[in-house]
């Protein structure tokens, strides 16, 4: 069966995933893993059963929602440990020192991470459910740590052994230095070096020395240069050394591999929870990259009501949003509806004006949703997960079976009558095409009317008249169309819910240019009452088109006007503001003008009397007045702002329908109603409680 999904079944063809591009949604997918255990998770990436894609897109949800809003997120870039982490579970396996640094990052990183989701079940309880099989343990890393160098070698107090034996080698490596700077000082001054002076030779440090001063120089000749005129000479009283340290190193490997051995040994009753942790970090970086993927399409994860219902908002189709955003292209939405009372949408109009899209894109979003997917869509929207996914889409002529296409097609219509019910999802493009248009048409009626009986639920798009005339009977099936222009006949990609569309069959035939008396006769050959219905879509669409336009320049006039008042209410605002500051600096002004006069007569009496004390008396009077006076200001002003003062006033002036906004705010709602000191506000389709003393009303006058 080619193009049969069923969720329930757990069966599918691989060619929906390529009919409806859930593939190439993959190949965008994988980038964003960084892992190899997580760029696999993308790759193989298929629909899941109910309760399993919804834990899925709410671990999606909860990463996007911190990516959205900034909130930080521990770093948690790993190296690939997965070998590591199977090898340590192998009895008498020895992970070496570089493989430790790697199950030290891993056990560091997941121990950060335990630490953070633990701190937040409450407000991520998806992502923190991925804790289910780690936990949080010191011993891995440190242990680590008593043993290995950041740079991935063996520390010397691993062991006291270790220890002694790289004692034993540093002092050794000293005397080798000594000795051999000493013979070569000698020799060169001697003049039987070449220029290189030494180098080494089979690990050993040797002499460049001139052939025919061999007997000179005692010692083990480990080569010569090609000509012979130069011998690479071991110093015989180095060979000692030498042989000592090449014993020392051995010494120092095995116990490097001894103390490898015992932490091995050590640490392999974590080798569960070490492989716990590949599948943990693993899983939350595919969840990262589905909510990375999530962001470069602007998708949110919609809500998934239980009853079967589809309500998207401002809808597009992932791959040519991508496509169009590369290119600095808009891309338009669509927004559907599809419940208990519209469940099927046939849509019809010409070719290429987006009713395959409008289709895949639904499909593509069904595919997404049980696969852990974010949708391009607004927050808001819904789409439930259904238990069948039936799928008639493009040429599926099975040439194995030797059937025709409508035959296979016919396979496909015999399954979905058998299984379909309110939780299916159809999909068929093309509908009743592939045989004699009278006849297919008459069978493609009778499918579709067994399709609403079970309260199947999907699109469905045609050319044929009859099924476009039925729709308007049917209940449960509602008509629709993409607009087009009737001029330029250049597609509008817009969804219009409710009416057929015209196929525009002779004015496309007339627009490239097909000759007139061709068209003449194709149209006398039709119907008169197909041709009257067509010019009627036709007419339909076009005023539908006009109206559209209305409607957009209305729109952008009245958000115009919006901003207007906007701009003149901030411009009043800040005006009223000014005037008020400028009244209290008059008023300051004039106060300190009083205070200016009644101290200048002070300071006449004080100089004209010689009773001192009267004017010292009523300069106290005056200051004391002052300060009274500015407490019971200050005072008055407390009692004003109180909140049961601001109450008070706030409420004789709002009631039901007032316009008001938040202080400090500039969106404006309409009071619903006023309960004791809070008031139900309505800001456009969002409805909320607010306290009185927040509010203040908007005069529109």
């Amino acid at each position: 069966m080619g193009n049969c999904y069923f969720w329930a079944m757990r069966w599918y063809a691989p060619d929906v995933f390529h009919v409806y591009e859930f593939d190439r949604l993959l190949g965008l997918l994988e980038p964003h893993a960084r892992s190899r255990g997580s760029r696999q998770m993308a790759l193989d990436l298929k629909p899941l059963p109910r309760e399993e894609a919804l834990v899925a897109l709410s671990q999606t949800g909860e990463y996007l929602d911190l990516l959205q809003s900034g909130s930080s997120f521990p770093d948690f870039l790993f190296d690939d440990f997965q070998d590591e982490a199977q090898l340590l579970s192998i009895d008498g396996s020895v992970l070496q020192a570089q493989q430790w640094l790697k199950v030290h990052q891993a056990s560091t990183i997941s121990n950060r991470l335990i630490r953070f989701l633990g701190d937040r079940v409450e407000t991520l309880p998806h992502l923190s459910a991925l804790l289910g099989r780690v936990y949080h343990t010191d011993a891995i890393v440190r242990s680590i740590e008593g043993v290995v160098h950041d740079d991935g070698t063996v520390k010397s107090s691993a062991s006291a052994e270790l220890g002694r034996i790289r004692g034993s080698l540093s002092q050794k490596r000293k005397a080798l230095e000594r000795s051999f700077r000493n013979m070569v000082q000698e020799l060169k001054k001697l003049g039987w070096l070449r220029e290189n002076e030494e180098t080494f030779y089979n690990g050993r440090r040797v002499l460049a020395l001139l052939a025919e001063r061999r007997k000179e120089v005692p010692g083990v000749v480990h080569g010569s240069s090609e000509t012979g005129k130069t011998l690479f000479v071991e110093p015989g009283q180095t060979v000692e050394l030498n042989n000592e340290i090449a014993a020392l190193e051995q010494e120092e490997e095995r116990e490097i591999w001894r103390i490898l051995r015992d932490l091995t040994e050590l640490l392999r009753p974590f080798a569960p929870l070490v492989q716990a942790y590949d599948h943990f970090l693993n899983q939350l970086d595919f969840i990262r990259a589905k909510a990375m993927l999530a962001k470069d399409m602007d998708a949110c994860v919609p809500l998934i009501p239980v009853e079967p219902a589809v309500r998207l908002r401002e809808a597009v189709h992932p791959l040519l949003y991508l496509q169009n955003k590369s290119m600095g292209k808009p891309t338009v939405p669509m927004s559907l509806d599809l419940d208990g009372s519209r469940r099927l949408l046939l849509i019809s109009g010409p070719n290429a004006g987006g009713k395959s899209i409008t289709l895949k894109t639904l499909a593509l979003f069904q595919l997404m949703l049980h696969s852990g997917l974010a949708v391009p869509c607004k927050p808001g929207s819904e789409m439930s997960l259904f238990n069948h996914f039936l799928s008639d889409v493009g040429d599926s002529q099975s040439i194995e079976h030797e059937l025709s296409t409508y035959s296979s097609r016919l396979e496909y219509m015999k399954t979905f009558l058998k299984v379909a019910n309110k939780r299916s999802l159809v999909f068929i493009d093309e509908f009743g095409t592939g045989t004699d248009p009278e006849l297919g048409g008459a069978l493609a009626e009778v499918i579709l009317e067994e399709l609403a009986r079970k309260q199947a639920m999907g699109i469905i798009t045609t050319h044929y008249t009859n099924l476009k005339l039925l729709a308007d009977k049917l209940d449960g099936v509602i008509n629709a169309s993409m607009l087009f222009n009737p001029e330029t006949l250049l597609p509008l990609y817009q969804l219009v819910v409710g009416q057929p569309g015209s196929s525009y069959t002779f004015e496309v035939a007339e627009k490239i240019g097909l000759p007139q008396s061709v068209i003449k006769r194709a149209r006398e050959r039709v119907s008169k009452e197909k041709r009257v219905f067509n010019q009627l879509l036709s007419d339909l669409q076009a005023e539908k088109t006009r109206l559209i336009e209305e409607t957009r320049k209305a729109r952008e006039a009245q958000e115009a006007a919006e901003v207007a008042q906007r701009m003149f209410e901030e411009t009043d605002a800040k005006l009223k503001l000014r005037m008020e500051r400028e009244r209290e600096r008059q008023e300051a002004q004039a106060r300190i003008n009083d205070l200016g006069r009644k101290f200048q007569v002070l300071t006449e009496e004080w100089q004209q009397t010689k009773n001192k004390k009267d004017v010292i008396q009523k300069f106290v009077s005056n200051v004391t007045a002052e300060k009274k006076r500015l407490k019971q200001e200050m005072e008055e002003e407390r009692r004003n702002n109180t909140r049961e003062k601001v109450i008070e006033r706030v409420l004789k002036t709002i009631q039901p329908g007032s316009r008001v906004r938040v202080l400090g705010s500039r969106e404006t709602g309409v009071v619903e109603e006023v309960v004791r000191q809070k008031a139900r506000v309505r800001w456009g389709a969002f409805m909320s409680v607010v306290g009185l003393e927040n509010l203040e009303v908007i005069n529109d006058a």
